[in-house]
């Protein structure tokens, strides 16, 4: 039954995903609110992709600029004030590989929710994996790969994603 929600939602979220801002915004509210964990924002801009809306949780004030992409399946959680830059991607699993004798595609799926915390920006284009929690305040470059925690009020960027400074550190 799950499977069929989700498949119903994507189906019903797809007419309204790519209708322009601000009409679009609302709309793109309207459908995914009472499908989400919790959604307390308007800022849903065209061409997101919510997957799995039940697990995944979007506080007040936060914007998800063009064609950002969600994965829901192990769980995601983001803070109030978050700004999450055209193009991000969110991967809250991953297949095992470990089997030779089995292609990874057919092995066990490991749930990893993500956690992102208040306060938070991250640059267009980067990809945070599943079992990462990015702390309060911190900045993610664009086009990162995060796959570790990001401490609060750290700046991250590159591939993968390294520790730069501290926000409010002089150079």
């Amino acid at each position: 039954m799950e499977y069929f929600c989700r498949y119903v939602f994507l189906t019903i979220y797809g007419i309204v995903k790519y209708v322009p801002t601000p009409l679009g915004n609302l709309l793109r509210y309207c459908v995914l609110k009472p499908a989400m964990r919790r959604l307390s924002t308007i800022w849903i801009n065209e061409g997101v992709t919510i997957h799995w809306p039940g697990r995944v949780s979007v506080g007040k004030g936060t914007s998800l600029n063009e064609h950002v992409f969600i994965n829901g399946y192990g769980g995601v959680t983001i803070g109030d004030h978050v700004a999450i830059g055209t193009g991000v991607a969110v991967f809250t699993f991953e297949h095992g590989f470990e089997d030779q004798a089995v292609a990874p595609l057919f092995q066990v799926i490991t749930k990893k929710p993500v956690e992102i915390q208040d306060d938070v920006y991250i640059g267009a284009r980067a990809v945070v994996l599943g079992g990462v929690t990015i702390g309060k305040g911190a900045v993610v470059g664009a086009q990162a790969l995060v796959s570790r925690d990001v401490p609060a009020y750290a700046v991250v960027a590159g591939v993968p994603a390294r520790f730069i400074r501290s926000r409010g550190e002089k150079r």
